[in-house]
């Protein structure tokens, strides 16, 4: 019997490449799903797709750069599922600028959005997660490769990863699971496929696969932080970058 059967989960990004193969995957295991999203036409696409493995799913638009708005979809979530076990955060923005000529209300957003989402999220489910042993918080953060222009992904990359290694402390005794996967260039809406290989790129179900894998582990154990790369290197041409 698969041990995620009847778990609740609560998806950040679900309407995106990564979040919608994790929330399909989860589905299709036996996970009531609750998919957040901006994208209402997305979200109703991987909503039908979710239902039609028989098991409780709800959606919900949001704005998750607006705290007031991230508390309401996180009490909408624990009470359409009756509860919840997992936390899985797939949701981010980018934006690509030197130092001295970025907008910086572009970069505040990306904060509000990427960074500080991922606590006010937290904040909010825990207390629920925290009930039983066996609960997790995923989040789908991206490979350290520092270069010019991306000042504010590599500033808010290393700000989760950092909150997310201390809240593994705050939150193990109660057996909740936390982890960090770090992938490098997944074939989503985000790439350029002028610049890489959709086909050498990882897939969105790749990504599922490694959530799959930090769920189902064992109880006396959590891999924290998760770095995948694809198997052959997607560039199509050796000197070129982001």
């Amino acid at each position: 019997m698969d041990t995620l059967i009847d778990k609740k989960a609560l998806i950040i990004g679900a309407s995106g490449g990564m979040g919608m193969a994790v929330a399909s995957m989860l589905s299709m295991k036996g996970v009531h799903c609750f998919l957040v999203g901006r994208s209402q036409e997305k979200l109703n696409d991987i909503f039908s797709s979710c239902s039609s493995y028989g098991n409780p799913c709800f959606m919900f638009s949001c704005d998750i750069s607006n705290v007031t708005e991230i508390k309401q979809c996180s009490e909408n979530a624990i009470k359409s599922l009756g509860g919840l076990n997992f936390l899985i955060h797939c949701a981010g923005d980018y934006n690509k600028a030197l130092a001295d000529e970025c907008d910086l209300e572009i970069w505040d957003k990306i904060i509000d959005t990427n960074l500080r989402s991922t606590y006010h999220f937290a904040r909010n489910v825990l207390p629920e997660i925290n009930k039983i042993s066996g609960g997790a918080v995923i989040r789908i953060n991206s490979r350290d490769a520092p270069h010019t222009g991306i000042g504010i992904q590599t500033s808010q990359k290393r700000a989760i990863d950092g909150y997310m290694e201390v809240l593994f402390e705050d939150v193990r005794e109660y057996g909740t699971k936390v982890c960090t996967i770090n992938p490098g260039f997944v074939n989503t809406s985000m790439v350029n496929p002028e610049r890489l290989n959709p086909e050498l790129m990882m897939q969105p179900n790749d990504i599922a696969e490694a959530v799959n894998y930090v769920l189902n582990s064992s109880e006396t154990a959590c891999p924290t932080e998760i770095l995948i790369q694809p198997q052959r290197s997607p560039w199509k041409k050796t000197d070129m970058h982001i």
